[in-house]
């Protein structure tokens, strides 16, 4: 789903289980905010006109991280059931690759590499 020109607010309700915590359509602002059984709280905004994604994570109410990304332009959904999608920092730049994961169901997980290929 391409930020910019493609965001879809059904499929980010199918992906996330609920509605969004902030949405601001006019400023192009979306935030979902999801709890798992643990107690871990994922927050999850877009600025789909900025093409930025910001991540937080709390255990209670104790932050554990906190990431913002730039020059996303697409959110891959990977597994709807799982809550499982990931998306690719600065895809046009070919010499460096950033992708982040993120699964929201049993227990939300985050992860993600940087990696240079060429040298």
């Amino acid at each position: 789903m391409k930020l910019r020109e493609k965001f879809d607010e059904l499929t980010m309700l199918e992906l996330f289980w609920t509605e969004p915590k902030i949405a601001n359509p006019a400023d192009g602002y979306w935030c979902y905010e999801v709890t798992d059984e643990s107690g871990t709280t994922l927050r999850f905004g877009m600025d789909v006109i900025q093409q930025s994604v910001q991540i937080n994570l709390k255990n209670s109410h104790l932050s554990l991280l906190t990431f913002t990304f730039e020059r996303v332009e697409a959110i891959e959904i990977i597994d709807i059931e799982k809550g499982k999608f990931s998306f690719a920092v600065a895809p046009e730049i070919q010499e460096i690759k950033t992708k982040v994961e993120v699964e929201l169901r049993p227990s939300i997980r985050v992860q993600g590499y940087t990696l240079k290929t060429s040298y």
